[in-house]
């Protein structure tokens, strides 16, 4: 038996029509899509995250930024939330230094963890604009100071564990004393 005989009897011969078309079409359909899926796909991924990750980055610069300059433009009512300003600008300035030379080694759960900081820093400084303060827990929790319902006191600091009215009125003492023109 030659080779033609055995092709003519082991084949059959099919005719081209609409349903041979159509398989061979979502045949090649399916191909193109598995090659699709197994290389052009984790390369969109990755890009994905990489824009993403660039986002979260530049929304960081941000909210430093916007910090920084609800933090310039708040005034204190007294000498000790003037100092609190003080102290928070400082911290924001660092901040600012740090992540304008470092930003583009920072791991997205760097940019993440910082965020966290920044948005208690965002906190107080809002309240700051506001008569209401956040509590430290509230801080912690991430929570808006104008949801809340009870009154606070309008320093940051943990009035049970640190007393500083002696200090406070020592150091006012001082700045009035320093301020009286001597003759």
């Amino acid at each position: 038996m030659s080779k033609i005989d055995i092709k003519q009897y082991y084949s059959t011969k099919r005719k081209r029509d609409l349903v041979t078309g159509s398989a061979i079409a979502l045949f090649g359909i399916l191909i193109v899509f598995q090659l699709y899926i197994t290389i052009l796909f984790p390369f969109q991924l990755r890009h994905q995250r990489l824009l993403i990750a660039e986002m979260e980055k530049d929304e960081m610069y941000e909210q430093i930024d916007r910090i920084r300059d609800l933090v310039h433009h708040t005034r204190g009512q007294d000498y000790a939330q003037r100092g609190e300003i003080k102290l928070v600008e400082g911290v924001m300035d660092q901040f600012a230094l740090h992540v304008r030379e470092h930003g583009k080694e920072m791991t997205p759960k760097q940019v993440g963890d910082l965020r966290n900081v920044l948005s208690r820093y965002e906190i107080i400084a809002n309240a700051w604009q506001t008569t209401r303060l956040p509590t430290p827990e509230e801080i912690e929790a991430g929570q808006d100071p104008s949801k809340r319902v009870r009154k606070t006191s309008k320093y940051h600091i943990r009035q049970n564990v640190l007393d500083t009215t002696g200090y406070a009125k020592e150091l006012d003492e001082k700045m009035t004393r320093d301020a009286l023109p001597l003759h």
